[in-house]
């Protein structure tokens, strides 16, 4: 039921915004800005044989946001964000402090700086999908992941005058550190970031993370990863990449080896003042386990028009060659995955 009704208030959102498109902004007062975002999507993909087979489509509130920011001054922000689609969840709460462009002071709960793609907003990237890297390497649920949000305390800053350069390092901790629930785990974050020139942008980053498994033996993994950035007018290209430990291949003594990379090309096409059509496609490599001859190619493909920067309409397909494979316990047992082919529409709104 909930789902039905949220659809219809999309549909209703989404009327709204195309006749009434200048009324449909975040709402400010003075230091305080409050904004809504929901995102739903129409999906058709084909089952995995364990489960049947065949075709399956489904509608879902993927997400719905509030969040609000206060800026009392200059250099002092809070930011407070929830999600509510499956249930309540906190995304970002974090107080920032900058006390000078190459100083600034973050602390609360964020997302760690690994990752362009992961980094850039859902409401912002070229597909709606950020594809097997993230979703296995940077942004898995194993052990809090080496990219998603967390509890932390950051540093950051930027020198204009360096090639544009931009530092992030940070020291985040999982929830049972402070709850005493849960593992405990801690993760060293760093990332640099150059601007060469104009329209190119480069950055390396690298995470350490320690952290108790289930036998209670503290263990050690590290993942490095790259990314650039290339704007020529109305083209863009995205390239990333990453090698390192995997945090899903079972506590083995010694870690299991992934890596990933992947491109994203992209071309805005304005077709008005306010409507810009933007066809993105992007090509993926990824092998999750030195120790298994699972590597797949993944094609993905959306083509995305912007309406007022509030209203974004996608069609989205992807397909891979290959399946996924993980050994497990000194290659005793593994486990296949097979990445689905899928089509999909997607719907995203900010207000």
């Amino acid at each position: 039921m909930m789902r039905v009704h949220a659809r219809s208030l999309l549909g209703g959102i989404g009327l709204a915004l195309l006749l009434c498109p200048q009324s449909a902004r975040a709402w400010e007062s003075g230091e305080i800005r409050l904004r809504g975002r929901l995102q739903t999507r129409y999906e058709i993909a084909d089952k995995d044989e364990e489960d049947g087979g065949g075709w399956y489509n489904r509608f879902e509130l993927r997400r719905a946001r509030l969040d609000g920011r206060w800026d009392p001054s200059g250099w002092v922000r809070l930011v407070l964000e929830l999600e509510a689609a499956d249930g309540a969840e906190l995304m970002d709460a974090y107080g920032r402090l900058s006390i000078h462009d190459a100083f600034r002071v973050q602390a609360g709960h964020f997302k760690k700086p690994f990752s362009r793609l992961k980094m850039d907003s859902a409401w912002e990237i070229p597909l709606p999908v950020r594809g097997l890297l993230n979703r296995d390497g940077i942004a898995t649920d194993s052990h809090g992941g080496y990219g998603d949000r967390d509890l932390g305390l950051m540093l950051s800053g930027r020198f204009k005058k360096l090639l544009r350069l931009r530092y992030f390092v940070g020291v985040f901790t999982g929830p049972g550190i402070v709850d005493g629930e849960g593992e405990e785990r801690k993760d060293f974050v760093g990332r640099i970031q150059f601007r060469p020139f104009k329209g190119f942008r480069l950055a390396v980053d690298a995470s350490h993370k320690l952290y108790t498994d289930e036998e209670g033996i503290t263990r050690t993994r590290n993942l490095f990863g790259a990314d650039a950035r290339f704007k020529i007018g109305d083209f863009g290209l995205q390239l990333e990449g990453a090698y390192g430990d995997n945090l899903e291949a079972g506590p083995d003594e010694v870690a299991h080896r992934l890596w990933g990379a992947h491109g994203i090309a992209t071309y805005a096409l304005k077709l008005g003042e306010d409507w810009v059509l933007t066809p993105a496609f992007m090509v993926e490599v990824f092998d999750p386990d030195d120790r298994a001859s699972g590597r797949v190619v993944r094609l993905a493909g959306a083509l995305n028009l912007d309406v007022y920067a509030k209203l974004r309409v996608v069609l989205f397909a992807e397909g891979a060659l290959g399946e996924l494979e993980i050994h497990y316990h000194n290659d005793v047992s593994d486990v296949e995955r097979r990445v689905p082919t899928r089509i999909m529409a997607q719907l995203n709104l900010a207000f």
